[in-house]
């Protein structure tokens, strides 16, 4: 009876054990930060776009909501729990349902962009405040929608807007962050049609220039001189 006894209290202490364990683990998943930012790889110039970043969060949902013409509403869960609920206005024209996540504002917590995040289409860029310890919604130049191809340089924590304003040149604008409003600094063309050539004065077969200034930032005929990011946007153009 004695040795029964000691084998039922083993038994009894294993189960115990196992059973702590479990708990650990179960509290351990539960600490896991749910605004940890996913990886992103970043390409040869330090830079990263909204296409690189993952749709899916190991930790966070969201769920977008449609209203008669548009996404409406933003609700973000963690661990099945709601977390947030965003409104989003019906002038927004939000239209497109896929949800990225990445660290938008370098500040080292996940933000979440709704939208395809290219020049055609608007979307919505929702930005964790750590302040307030609640999601916002971001703004460009203080308005609440953003359109335009954003590459994302975190090396510099600057944001590099690109847009087309003819079919003979693209503009670029450098942009950083003041608290939530992503703003404007300088604003840069590449001439890309070499039949313009002539029309904006262009003597080189590699060109940024100031845009509103109209003086040349770079102008050679070498690849190799361009600086990052340029010389990814002006070798993708002459390259056509």
């Amino acid at each position: 009876m004695k040795c029964e006894s000691i084998i039922l209290l083993f038994v009894v202490m294993a189960i115990a054990v196992m059973t702590s364990c479990r708990v650990v683990a179960q509290q351990n998943a539960s600490m896991k930060n749910p605004l940890a930012v996913p990886t992103v790889a970043l390409d040869k110039y330090g830079l990263f776009t909204v296409e690189d970043c993952p749709t899916t969060h190991d930790l966070l949902e969201v769920i977008l909501h449609e209203g008669e013409y548009c996404i409406d509403r933003v609700e973000i869960f963690t661990d099945g729990m709601r977390m947030q609920s965003l409104p989003i206005r019906e002038d927004d024209s939000i239209v497109r349902k896929v949800v990225h996540f990445l660290d938008a504002n370098f500040d080292g917590y996940v933000d979440i962009l709704i939208g395809p995040g290219c020049n055609r289409e608007y979307s919505a860029l929702i930005l964790w405040d750590p302040n307030e310890n609640l999601f916002v919604r971001g703004t460009n130049d203080g308005f609440s929608v953003f359109n335009g191809d954003f590459f994302y340089d975190p090396g510099h924590k600057t944001v590099y807007r690109r847009t087309s304003s003819s079919f003979a040149e693209t503009t670029y604008t450098k942009m950083t962050w003041l608290g939530t409003d992503l703003q404007s600094e300088e604003t840069f063309l590449i001439i890309s049609d070499k039949s313009y050539y002539d029309s904006y004065h262009v003597t080189h077969s590699y060109t940024v220039r100031n845009y509103y200034s109209d003086e040349d930032i770079i102008s050679t005929d070498d690849p190799t001189e361009i600086l990052a990011p340029w010389d990814k946007w002006a070798n993708n153009l002459f390259d056509e």
